[in-house]
């Protein structure tokens, strides 16, 4: 597919999606969401390792298209817009929480709304310190998307993911805090904090990667009994697997092991 309105770049078994319509602060809808998607799809491929999602320009996104809500309102299909762009941006997101290698968000400038919802859907997040988060559906009115009433309360509680919801912004710092993001690094570091994340993780065993993710996204919905057969089902069929007789096998040789995602 030819894309218009994101990026995607591949450098060895690193590809790194980038919205990419900073006029407009990378806003939000059903083109560029569209665009997104089928990159994330073309990351599927065996030889891509880890995602890297991040946006060109000062913002990584200012969430929805406002001026798209406008028109909407004022043509009377204010309700199929809506419905159009979260039916997108919900693929959009499931896909990042299930595909089967780490997407990791690298956030400039800060993440608004359904734009802040949707990189927090990444399996790591790392943010520029000085960046802002802010919900931003209370201000023109809307409830949340993007699987923000999802992700947020099970990674920062109940308490603060109200307040977060409804108090508005805070800053890269204290998402840290809070736990929304791995980490907020000074401007200048981030490229290289991101780049030598991706590097250990394109290296790490994909079995590993896709099993661990997989068993993560069960925990909250499991009873423990089922979170342990779960564990033991998975551990004996990646058992019977190359990358796990590569693993032993390198240990005791003392090598570096050479693991495929077979």
């Amino acid at each position: 597919m030819n894309y218009e309105l994101i990026t995607i770049e591949k450098q060895g078994k690193i590809a790194t999606i980038s919205l990419n319509t900073p006029k407009n602060l990378n806003a939000l809808n059903v083109a560029n969401l569209t665009e997104l998607y089928s990159a994330l799809k073309e990351c599927e491929d065996d030889s891509i390792r880890v995602i890297i999602f991040t946006a060109k320009g000062k913002l990584f996104s200012s969430g929805g298209n406002v001026k798209e809500f406008m028109n909407a309102i004022k043509a009377g299909t204010a309700t199929q817009k809506i419905g159009d762009i979260a039916e997108i941006l919900h693929k959009c997101a499931e896909k990042i929480m299930t595909l089967g290698k780490p997407v990791i968000g690298k956030i400039r400038g800060g993440a608004y709304g359904a734009g802040l919802n949707l990189v927090l859907c990444c399996d790591l997040v790392y943010a520029e310190e000085d960046a802002i988060f802010d919900e931003a559906f209370a201000n023109v009115g809307l409830s949340i998307d993007g699987s923000g009433s999802y992700t947020i309360p099970r990674m920062i509680g109940m308490k603060k993911a109200k307040e977060f919801f409804w108090l508005g912004k805070i800053t890269a710092k204290k998402a840290e805090k809070w736990g929304l993001i791995n980490k907020a690094v000074p401007k200048d570091e981030l490229d290289q904090v991101v780049e030598s994340v991706a590097q250990k993780l394109a290296d790490h065993p994909p079995l590993n990667i896709i099993n661990t993710k997989k068993l993560l996204n069960m925990t909250f919905l499991n009873t423990i009994k089922q979170q342990l057969d779960a564990e033991r089902q998975i551990q004996m069929e990646v058992a019977a697997s190359e990358d796990f007789e590569e693993g032993v096998t390198a240990f005791f040789e003392k090598r570096k092991p050479l693991f495929k995602g077979k």
